[in-house]
């Protein structure tokens, strides 16, 4: 007889542990493929405000500026266009579409104002 309660006993334990095991790996792949996802974003986020840079060097050589222009690196590319604001002289709107090697994609739109020194940059 004790036979069998060691034998019932191990038979709903092991189960138990098993999918105990199971949901503590498939938690920690989900968080990690979040983790890396979010780090992704970041680098593409930053990879991002180094074409901002690029407009506003741009802009500042050249108050008329305008037009498009790509920056291509190994792991990311972003495609700027510059605009002057339709009513407003010295104001720009620049749009910046970067993406990644990953398939992240983020689309970005200032408006600086080129009248003022410092240079204004709002999100818009």
């Amino acid at each position: 007889m004790k036979g069998y309660v060691a034998l019932t006993t191990v038979l709903v334990i092991i189960p138990l542990l098993l999918l105990t095991g199971i949901d503590s790996v498939y938690t920690n792949l989900t968080g990690l493929i979040i983790g890396r996802m979010n780090y992704d974003y970041q680098v593409l986020k930053t990879n991002s405000e180094t074409c901002l840079e690029e407009s506003v060097y741009r802009i500042k050589r050249s108050s008329n500026y305008t037009g498009q222009f790509e920056i291509s690196m190994e792991t990311f590319s972003c495609t700027v266009t510059i605009e002057n604001k339709i009513g407003s002289d010295g104001i720009k709107i620049i749009r910046i579409e970067s993406r990644d090697n990953n398939g992240i994609n983020i689309d970005t739109t200032k408006e600086l104002n080129s009248n003022t020194d410092p240079f204004e940059l709002r999100s818009i």
